[in-house]
Protein backbone atom coordinates (compact mmCIF):
# COMPACT_ATOMS: atom_id res chain seq x y z
CA UNK A 1 0.00 0.00 0.00
CA UNK A 2 1.91 3.40 -0.83
CA UNK A 3 2.48 5.81 1.98
CA UNK A 4 0.01 8.23 1.22
CA UNK A 5 -2.66 5.91 1.07
CA UNK A 6 -1.40 4.23 4.90
CA UNK A 7 -1.42 7.94 5.95
CA UNK A 8 -4.87 8.49 4.48
CA UNK A 9 -6.41 5.88 6.53
CA UNK A 10 -4.49 6.81 9.80
CA UNK A 11 -5.32 10.40 9.57
CA UNK A 12 -8.83 10.42 7.72
CA UNK A 13 -10.69 9.09 10.89
CA UNK A 14 -9.48 11.51 13.38
CA UNK A 15 -10.07 14.21 10.95
CA UNK A 16 -13.61 13.44 10.30
CA UNK A 17 -13.75 13.08 14.06
CA UNK A 18 -12.84 16.19 14.76
CA UNK A 19 -15.15 18.19 12.15
CA UNK A 20 -18.12 16.27 13.89
CA UNK A 21 -16.99 17.51 17.32
CA UNK A 22 -16.66 21.26 15.45
CA UNK A 23 -20.22 20.46 14.23
CA UNK A 24 -21.53 19.50 17.84
CA UNK A 25 -20.23 22.45 19.69
CA UNK A 26 -21.71 24.47 16.82
CA UNK A 27 -25.58 23.43 17.55
CA UNK A 28 -24.73 22.57 21.39
CA UNK A 29 -22.82 25.59 21.95
CA UNK A 30 -23.08 27.30 25.32
CA UNK A 31 -26.63 29.98 25.42
CA UNK A 32 -27.78 28.01 22.32
CA UNK A 33 -31.20 26.71 23.41
CA UNK A 34 -29.74 23.00 24.24
CA UNK A 35 -30.20 19.89 21.94
CA UNK A 36 -30.85 21.88 18.54
CA UNK A 37 -30.16 24.26 16.43
CA UNK A 38 -31.05 27.81 15.82
CA UNK A 39 -32.14 29.21 12.62
CA UNK A 40 -32.38 32.47 11.42
CA UNK A 41 -35.51 33.23 9.06
CA UNK A 42 -36.16 35.31 6.05
CA UNK A 43 -38.88 37.81 5.50
CA UNK A 44 -39.46 36.24 1.81
CA UNK A 45 -37.87 32.83 1.49
CA UNK A 46 -38.88 33.50 -1.87
CA UNK A 47 -36.39 36.84 -1.82
CA UNK A 48 -34.95 37.02 0.95
CA UNK A 49 -33.71 40.68 0.33
CA UNK A 50 -36.98 41.77 1.37
CA UNK A 51 -36.72 43.82 4.28
CA UNK A 52 -39.44 45.94 4.13
CA UNK A 53 -43.62 44.72 4.56
CA UNK A 54 -45.84 47.50 4.89
CA UNK A 55 -44.60 50.36 6.72
CA UNK A 56 -42.71 48.05 9.30
CA UNK A 57 -38.88 47.17 8.51
CA UNK A 58 -37.75 44.04 9.12
CA UNK A 59 -35.09 43.43 11.76
CA UNK A 60 -34.21 39.76 11.70
CA UNK A 61 -36.27 36.53 12.82
CA UNK A 62 -35.42 33.03 14.24
CA UNK A 63 -36.97 29.39 14.20
CA UNK A 64 -36.54 28.61 17.83
CA UNK A 65 -36.42 24.71 18.39
CA UNK A 66 -38.51 23.11 21.48
CA UNK A 67 -34.87 22.73 23.84
CA UNK A 68 -34.48 20.98 27.05
CA UNK A 69 -37.28 22.15 28.80
CA UNK A 70 -39.45 21.71 25.56
CA UNK A 71 -40.22 25.53 25.11
CA UNK A 72 -43.33 26.15 22.67
CA UNK A 73 -46.88 26.96 22.56
CA UNK A 74 -45.64 30.91 22.82
CA UNK A 75 -49.12 33.17 23.50
CA UNK A 76 -47.72 36.27 25.46
CA UNK A 77 -44.39 38.58 24.96
CA UNK A 78 -43.02 41.25 26.52
CA UNK A 79 -40.00 43.47 26.78
CA UNK A 80 -38.98 43.96 30.00
CA UNK A 81 -37.04 46.95 29.78
CA UNK A 82 -35.78 46.65 33.77
CA UNK A 83 -33.86 43.21 32.67
CA UNK A 84 -33.21 43.90 29.10
CA UNK A 85 -35.18 40.99 27.54
CA UNK A 86 -38.19 39.24 26.36
CA UNK A 87 -40.55 37.58 28.74
CA UNK A 88 -42.88 34.67 27.15
CA UNK A 89 -45.79 33.08 27.92
CA UNK A 90 -46.65 29.64 27.18
CA UNK A 91 -50.58 28.60 26.71
CA UNK A 92 -49.67 25.34 29.15
CA UNK A 93 -48.69 27.61 32.33
CA UNK A 94 -45.11 28.36 31.82
CA UNK A 95 -43.06 30.80 31.44
CA UNK A 96 -39.57 31.64 29.50
CA UNK A 97 -36.96 34.95 29.53
CA UNK A 98 -35.24 34.87 26.85
CA UNK A 99 -32.24 37.23 25.76
CA UNK A 100 -32.47 38.29 22.00
CA UNK A 101 -28.83 38.32 20.42
CA UNK A 102 -28.47 41.57 18.21
CA UNK A 103 -25.59 42.67 16.57
CA UNK A 104 -26.16 46.05 15.10
CA UNK A 105 -29.69 46.01 16.23
CA UNK A 106 -30.63 42.72 13.63
CA UNK A 107 -32.32 39.69 15.75
CA UNK A 108 -29.99 36.81 15.22
CA UNK A 109 -30.04 34.14 18.23
CA UNK A 110 -31.61 34.20 21.96
CA UNK A 111 -30.39 33.05 24.73
CA UNK A 112 -33.24 31.31 27.05
CA UNK A 113 -31.76 32.20 30.88
CA UNK A 114 -34.85 31.46 32.61
CA UNK A 115 -38.17 29.13 32.54
CA UNK A 116 -40.25 28.01 35.04
CA UNK A 117 -44.21 27.23 35.97
CA UNK A 118 -47.08 29.09 36.71
CA UNK A 119 -48.56 28.34 40.29
CA UNK A 120 -52.23 28.75 41.18
CA UNK A 121 -53.41 30.62 44.43
CA UNK A 122 -52.60 28.00 46.77
CA UNK A 123 -49.42 27.39 44.93
CA UNK A 124 -50.36 24.48 43.27
CA UNK A 125 -49.18 23.05 39.94
CA UNK A 126 -51.67 24.53 36.60
CA UNK A 127 -52.14 21.00 35.44
CA UNK A 128 -54.57 20.53 32.22
CA UNK A 129 -56.36 23.18 29.94
CA UNK A 130 -59.16 23.85 31.91
CA UNK A 131 -56.78 25.40 34.53
CA UNK A 132 -53.39 26.52 33.05
CA UNK A 133 -54.42 27.78 29.55
CA UNK A 134 -52.82 31.07 30.00
CA UNK A 135 -53.00 33.56 27.39
CA UNK A 136 -52.51 37.25 27.99
CA UNK A 137 -49.63 39.27 29.65
CA UNK A 138 -49.29 42.47 30.65
CA UNK A 139 -47.24 44.87 33.23
CA UNK A 140 -49.35 45.57 36.60
CA UNK A 141 -49.32 49.13 38.00
CA UNK A 142 -48.64 47.04 41.14
CA UNK A 143 -45.57 45.87 40.42
CA UNK A 144 -45.27 42.05 38.81
CA UNK A 145 -47.63 40.90 35.84
CA UNK A 146 -51.15 40.47 34.73
CA UNK A 147 -51.84 36.90 33.63
CA UNK A 148 -55.21 36.15 31.15
CA UNK A 149 -56.64 32.36 31.22
CA UNK A 150 -58.95 30.93 28.79
CA UNK A 151 -61.53 28.23 29.72
CA UNK A 152 -61.45 29.14 33.30
CA UNK A 153 -61.69 32.79 32.37
CA UNK A 154 -60.14 34.89 34.68
CA UNK A 155 -57.22 37.59 35.56
CA UNK A 156 -54.45 37.41 38.22
CA UNK A 157 -51.18 39.38 38.85
CA UNK A 158 -48.19 37.69 39.44
CA UNK A 159 -45.72 39.47 42.01
CA UNK A 160 -43.19 37.72 40.24
CA UNK A 161 -43.83 34.78 37.63
CA UNK A 162 -42.37 32.34 39.95
CA UNK A 163 -44.43 33.57 43.09
CA UNK A 164 -48.36 32.64 44.18
CA UNK A 165 -50.88 34.99 42.05
CA UNK A 166 -53.82 36.84 44.13
CA UNK A 167 -56.77 37.35 42.06
CA UNK A 168 -57.85 40.50 40.08
CA UNK A 169 -60.79 42.71 40.16
CA UNK A 170 -60.52 42.12 36.50
CA UNK A 171 -63.57 39.45 35.87
CA UNK A 172 -64.15 38.41 31.91
CA UNK A 173 -67.60 37.26 32.51
CA UNK A 174 -69.04 40.58 33.90
CA UNK A 175 -66.82 42.39 31.14
CA UNK A 176 -67.95 40.06 28.12
CA UNK A 177 -70.80 38.37 29.04
CA UNK A 178 -70.33 34.43 28.01
CA UNK A 179 -67.62 33.69 26.39
CA UNK A 180 -66.44 30.77 24.76
CA UNK A 181 -64.25 27.90 26.08
CA UNK A 182 -61.22 29.52 23.21
CA UNK A 183 -62.51 32.66 22.88
CA UNK A 184 -61.60 34.23 26.06
CA UNK A 185 -59.33 36.94 27.16
CA UNK A 186 -55.98 36.28 24.39
CA UNK A 187 -55.59 40.23 24.63
CA UNK A 188 -54.40 42.19 27.23
CA UNK A 189 -52.52 45.33 27.06
CA UNK A 190 -51.39 48.45 28.49
CA UNK A 191 -52.02 48.26 32.97
CA UNK A 192 -55.09 48.99 35.54
CA UNK A 193 -54.91 52.16 34.56
CA UNK A 194 -55.79 51.98 30.72
CA UNK A 195 -56.23 48.54 29.98
CA UNK A 196 -57.12 47.07 26.67
CA UNK A 197 -58.47 43.62 26.55
CA UNK A 198 -60.04 41.82 23.20
CA UNK A 199 -61.23 38.34 22.97
CA UNK A 200 -60.03 35.70 20.90
CA UNK A 201 -62.66 36.68 18.03
CA UNK A 202 -64.43 39.60 15.67
CA UNK A 203 -67.10 41.68 17.03
CA UNK A 204 -70.59 40.16 16.13
CA UNK A 205 -72.78 43.24 15.26
CA UNK A 206 -73.17 45.35 18.54
CA UNK A 207 -71.36 43.02 20.55
CA UNK A 208 -67.58 44.36 20.49
CA UNK A 209 -64.78 41.72 21.13
CA UNK A 210 -62.49 44.30 22.57
CA UNK A 211 -62.99 46.87 25.64
CA UNK A 212 -61.04 49.49 27.25
CA UNK A 213 -60.76 49.71 31.07
CA UNK A 214 -59.41 52.99 32.22
CA UNK A 215 -59.13 53.76 36.41
CA UNK A 216 -62.29 56.31 37.60
CA UNK A 217 -63.68 55.81 34.04
CA UNK A 218 -66.79 53.42 32.60
CA UNK A 219 -66.10 50.38 30.51
CA UNK A 220 -65.62 50.95 27.07
CA UNK A 221 -66.75 48.49 24.28
CA UNK A 222 -64.27 48.65 21.15
CA UNK A 223 -64.88 46.84 17.97
CA UNK A 224 -61.58 45.74 16.58
CA UNK A 225 -61.42 44.52 13.29
CA UNK A 226 -58.30 43.14 11.43
CA UNK A 227 -57.08 44.68 7.94
CA UNK A 228 -59.84 44.63 5.39
CA UNK A 229 -58.20 41.82 3.38
CA UNK A 230 -58.19 39.13 6.83
CA UNK A 231 -62.01 39.85 7.35
CA UNK A 232 -63.43 37.18 5.78
CA UNK A 233 -60.29 34.99 6.79
CA UNK A 234 -61.70 35.15 10.27
CA UNK A 235 -58.46 37.07 11.83
CA UNK A 236 -58.58 37.95 15.13
CA UNK A 237 -56.46 39.74 18.02
CA UNK A 238 -54.10 38.04 19.67
CA UNK A 239 -52.21 39.80 21.33
CA UNK A 240 -51.30 43.83 21.83
CA UNK A 241 -48.63 46.05 23.85
CA UNK A 242 -48.79 49.50 24.48
CA UNK A 243 -46.18 52.13 23.61
CA UNK A 244 -45.51 54.81 26.21
CA UNK A 245 -47.03 57.63 24.21
CA UNK A 246 -50.43 55.29 24.89
CA UNK A 247 -50.45 53.97 21.40
CA UNK A 248 -51.72 50.40 20.90
CA UNK A 249 -50.14 47.88 19.03
CA UNK A 250 -52.24 44.91 18.27
CA UNK A 251 -51.58 41.51 16.72
CA UNK A 252 -54.13 39.95 14.21
CA UNK A 253 -54.41 36.20 13.23
CA UNK A 254 -55.97 33.79 10.86
CA UNK A 255 -55.93 29.96 9.82
CA UNK A 256 -57.55 27.91 7.77
CA UNK A 257 -56.53 25.29 5.39
CA UNK A 258 -56.69 26.67 2.01
CA UNK A 259 -55.35 29.84 2.82
CA UNK A 260 -52.83 28.83 5.88
CA UNK A 261 -52.08 31.19 8.55
CA UNK A 262 -52.05 35.43 8.29
CA UNK A 263 -51.02 37.83 10.79
CA UNK A 264 -51.30 41.46 10.58
CA UNK A 265 -50.28 44.91 13.30
CA UNK A 266 -52.24 47.70 13.57
CA UNK A 267 -51.66 50.88 15.60
CA UNK A 268 -54.22 52.68 17.75
CA UNK A 269 -53.20 55.97 18.44
CA UNK A 270 -54.66 57.89 21.96
CA UNK A 271 -56.91 59.87 20.17
CA UNK A 272 -58.39 56.41 18.29
CA UNK A 273 -57.00 57.24 14.78
CA UNK A 274 -55.94 53.90 13.19
CA UNK A 275 -52.79 52.38 11.27
CA UNK A 276 -52.61 49.60 9.73
CA UNK A 277 -49.11 48.65 9.33
CA UNK A 278 -48.47 45.19 7.81
CA UNK A 279 -50.24 42.45 6.80
CA UNK A 280 -47.87 38.80 6.71
CA UNK A 281 -49.21 35.93 4.56
CA UNK A 282 -47.71 34.05 2.07
CA UNK A 283 -45.33 33.90 0.73
CA UNK A 284 -43.95 35.89 3.21
CA UNK A 285 -42.46 34.00 6.61
CA UNK A 286 -45.50 33.42 8.53
CA UNK A 287 -46.79 30.91 10.88
CA UNK A 288 -49.50 31.10 13.78
CA UNK A 289 -48.64 34.65 15.78
CA UNK A 290 -49.82 35.13 19.01
CA UNK A 291 -47.58 37.23 20.50
CA UNK A 292 -46.55 40.94 20.43
CA UNK A 293 -44.12 43.46 22.40
CA UNK A 294 -43.12 46.76 22.22
CA UNK A 295 -39.78 47.73 22.64
CA UNK A 296 -38.82 51.74 22.99
CA UNK A 297 -34.57 51.99 22.48
CA UNK A 298 -32.99 55.50 21.68
CA UNK A 299 -35.71 57.51 20.51
CA UNK A 300 -37.22 54.21 18.28
CA UNK A 301 -39.95 51.40 18.31
CA UNK A 302 -39.29 48.00 17.54
CA UNK A 303 -42.25 45.07 17.56
CA UNK A 304 -41.52 41.81 18.47
CA UNK A 305 -43.64 38.76 17.40
CA UNK A 306 -43.59 35.52 18.23
CA UNK A 307 -46.02 32.13 16.93
CA UNK A 308 -47.44 29.31 19.08
CA UNK A 309 -46.46 25.79 17.48
CA UNK A 310 -49.28 24.53 19.10
CA UNK A 311 -46.32 21.64 20.26
CA UNK A 312 -46.86 20.43 16.69
CA UNK A 313 -44.45 19.03 14.23
CA UNK A 314 -45.80 20.72 11.48
CA UNK A 315 -45.63 24.58 13.19
CA UNK A 316 -42.89 26.17 13.94
CA UNK A 317 -41.57 29.02 16.79
CA UNK A 318 -40.52 32.21 14.91
CA UNK A 319 -39.61 34.90 16.72
CA UNK A 320 -39.55 37.73 14.37
CA UNK A 321 -38.24 41.93 15.25
CA UNK A 322 -39.74 44.90 13.11
CA UNK A 323 -38.70 48.31 13.39
CA UNK A 324 -41.29 51.12 12.95
CA UNK A 325 -40.28 54.03 11.11
CA UNK A 326 -41.25 57.37 12.95
CA UNK A 327 -42.15 55.44 15.73
CA UNK A 328 -45.60 55.40 17.36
Amino acid sequence: MPLWLKRAAIWGPLFLAAALAVAYYLIHRPGAPDGSDLLTVALSEQDPSLAQVGDLVFMGGIDIPRSGIDLGGLSGLRWDEAGGHLVALTDDARWAVLDPVEPDGLLQSVDITASGELTGLSGETLTGKEAGDSEGLTRSREGGWLVSFERSHRVWRYPALDQRPVPTEIDPAAIFGKLGDNQGLETLAGDEDDLLACAERQPRGTDANCRRLAAGSAIKPLSLLPPKSLIELGAVPTDGDRASDGTFYVLFRSYSPTDGNTAAITALAPDGTRRDLAVLRAPLTVDNFEGLAVREEGGKTFLYIVSDDNFSGSQRTLLMKFAVPGGP
